[in-house]
């Protein structure tokens, strides 16, 4: 998700704009629109256009944000706090399966209604090399929490004791990563909600599960 810096460009008349709106609500609109330029599968997003996207002179913009590599970073920060928040939620009367299972549902409803972020999640080409090495600490982070529930489930003895936790976690993840890749190859037409219940079937025989119903 490489961003052009046009900071200059114009930069007399942009202070004539005034941006009226509380900055957090305007912060997570400039987000949303950077999220929009990559659902339009946009490899370069100019400052100029993430701007006008959002309807906002550029020196407005960087009232918000120090520059693109603030952008990147608080768009990372919010993908990142949507794949590790819910899971802090998930009741803890549920089984560890069974909280994977909400988490599977969750992030692929998630990346459903965040079409942008599927490219951003697969560290798709959109990003400079620098970005992509923080996105995959990200991902790798990511499949620790998984590897962490999985523990927690075959303590619970629903996953063999002789399970590859690591490989398991990797499976897990992949799947996810293939129902966002197929949206954005299908042109976002096929949500990666699609066939959920199947995927976690499948899921659930490769590793040997045995779910409890709590």
């Amino acid at each position: 998700m490489s961003f052009d810096d046009d900071r200059t460009a114009g930069s007399n008349r942009d202070f004539l704009k005034v941006d009226r709106r509380r900055r957090p609500e305007r912060r997570l609109e400039i987000l949303r629109a950077v999220m929009t330029l990559l659902e339009q599968g946009n490899r370069r997003v100019t400052t100029a256009e993430l701007a006008s996207q959002v309807g906002l002179s550029e020196a407005a913009l960087y009232r918000h944000f120090s520059g693109k590599d603030a952008i990147f970073q608080a768009l990372t920060d919010y993908l990142k706090d949507h794949l590790f928040q819910f899971a802090g939620r998930i009741p803890e009367v549920s089984s560890p399966l069974a909280r994977l299972r909400l988490l599977l549902a969750y992030h692929l409803q998630f990346f459903t209604e965040h079409p942008g972020l599927c490219r951003v999640f697969l560290v798709e080409g959109v990003m400079t090399p620098a970005e992509s090495q923080v996105m995959s600490r990200v991902v790798r982070e990511y499949v620790r929490l998984i590897k962490s529930i999985l523990n927690d489930a075959r303590a619970a003895r629903e996953l063999p004791d002789s399970l590859d936790l690591d490989a398991s976690a990797d499976f897990f993840v992949g799947l996810i990563q293939a129902a966002t890749l197929r949206f954005v190859i299908s042109g976002f037409a096929v949500a990666p909600t699609t066939d959920v219940d199947s995927s976690w079937a499948f899921f659930v025989r490769g590793v040997g599960g045995v779910e409890k119903h709590v």
